[in-house]
């Protein structure tokens, strides 16, 4: 039986960590308005971060928040390019673990080229924002993929329902969250990683009309993938991912009502760091419900019913 070394899958779950603290980061600093509050890059403004500069409120135009994040960031991308190096090295891995780290790397030097830029005064077009934030998603999903195909070995793919559904979701999240860099407008909150609230500030006046309508059926049929992928998720033994799904998608858009009644962004900082939460957590049930481990594999065979329909040929779980 292949074994992995303990090391190897410390170092994958390291790079899957600083990945998703990337994208927390990156959202919690434009809930809180802290992209622009470090002038320079990779450092920071000297009167803005040093002690006895001007720090602002805990969570809001933070300096500490965006430096945080660059930290995080920066660290991404080299230790998934040490993972993807010493995948290559690795024997009886399923693919996905070989190839996954790079789809990483690649993504975390895209989302850093333009955040430097953003950072450095570049003005760019939406399609490039979209890119960075996609990438970033992209990143996230493909890491944390990676390291449980790596717990997992010797792995194997499989279709079942709740891997179809929670992919699915993931998704439409995906193109929901791109859109929204669309639907708002200048400096609207809408930027951050979130589920659509109508005219979210005034901002949103400007922004696209088309983009914010086709938000909202994007929205519905996420909602309902995670239910449907929640509900199939117990016959995998994966009830405690399901859970944690729906509960934070009731809580997401119950702070999202919450900010569309008020008009203010008071809710900002929980409404971004649970669509963060809901996405990871859509991760690792698509993952965990589609990459399996052989022997796991063959033990449900003939027991879990939840496996959709294969081409001709292929094994069920």
């Amino acid at each position: 039986m292949t074994t992995v070394p303990r090391w190897v899958t410390i170092l994958f779950r390291t790079a899957g960590l600083f990945t998703l603290f990337a994208v927390i980061g990156g959202s919690l600093v434009a809930a809180t308005h802290s992209g622009f509050e470090c002038g320079n890059w990779p450092g920071c403004d000297a009167d803005a971060i040093l002690p006895g500069g001007a720090v602002n409120e805990m969570l809001y135009r933070n300096p500490w928040i965006e430096m945080a994040h660059r930290a995080s960031a920066v660290l991404s991308g080299p230790l998934a390019l040490i993972s993807g190096i010493v995948a290559l090295r690795l024997k009886g891995a399923h693919p996905l673990v070989k190839v996954l780290p790079w789809v990483t790397v690649a993504c975390a030097i895209v989302a850093g080229f333009v955040g430097r830029g953003i950072v450095l005064g570049e003005v760019y077009p939406t399609w490039v924002g979209a890119a960075d934030l996609g990438a970033a998603l992209v990143a996230l999903t493909a890491m944390t993929t990676a390291t449980i195909a790596l717990e997992r070995t010797p792995a194997q793919w499989f279709t079942t329902r709740t891997g179809v559904y929670a992919w699915g979701a993931l998704a439409a999240l995906l193109v929901m969250h791109l859109a929204g860099l669309w639907a708002a407008g200048p400096s609207s909150f809408t930027r951050v990683v979130s589920w659509p609230v109508w005219r979210l500030l005034e901002a949103d006046v400007h922004g696209s009309l088309f983009a914010q309508w086709l938000r909202f059926p994007l929205v519905a049929a996420a909602a309902v993938l995670i239910f449907l992928a929640a509900r199939e998720a117990k016959a995998l033994g994966l009830w405690r991912e399901g859970i944690t799904a729906t509960v934070l998608a009731i809580a997401n858009l119950a702070f999202g009502a919450g900010i569309a009644l008020s008009g203010t962004d008071a809710l900002g900082v929980p409404f971004a760091m649970s669509s963060v939460a809901v996405f990871f957590t859509m991760i690792l049930l698509a993952a965990r419900s589609t990459v399996l481990a052989t022997q796991a594999a063959a033990s449900r065979r003939m027991t879990d019913p939840t496996p959709a329909p294969e081409a001709p040929g292929r094994a069920r779980p």
